[in-house]
């Protein structure tokens, strides 16, 4: 059982490799523009452009977050510039962009939160079909 266990965690852990993030930023935008144009078509202009505003704002949040764990967790000397060029950007800059979003422009915020998840999502379903195909086993 342990070790079934282990190997399921070794695969996940192959999976995510350096270029995932690279990958799933490209797809998410690419997808996501498409699925944008189809529900500006089905749903209108408002749903449209809150769902596109939540994936650029996911991935400008994952790049932030890639910025500080790289910078923070390493054994090499620590960038103080930017580590907090990455805080300065991430807290402030992004969380005034959800509430002008939100509160001033009034987008709709189911949209924005799917579009915000979509990254997420893609990230996801790209690790398991790596597990899925057996694309990291090096047997």
């Amino acid at each position: 059982m342990t070790e079934a266990r282990h190997s399921v965690i070794d695969s996940m852990r192959a999976s995510i490799d350096g270029d995932l993030l690279r990958r799933a930023q490209r797809t998410s935008l690419i997808f996501g523009l498409g699925v944008g144009v189809m529900f500006a078509f089905y749903f209108g202009l408002m749903p449209a452009s809150a769902w596109m505003a939540g994936i650029v704002w996911s991935l400008i949040n994952l790049a932030a977050i890639r910025s500080l764990v790289r910078n923070v967790v390493t054994t090499e000397g620590r960038n103080y510039h930017a580590i907090i060029t990455a805080l300065a950007l991430k807290f402030p800059v992004l969380y005034a962009t959800v509430v002008v979003l939100l509160v001033v422009l009034k987008v709709p915020a189911l949209w924005w939160i799917a579009g915000f998840t979509w990254p997420f999502f893609v990230v996801l379903m790209k690790s398991a079909g790596r597990i899925y195909l057996h694309l990291d086993e090096t047997a």
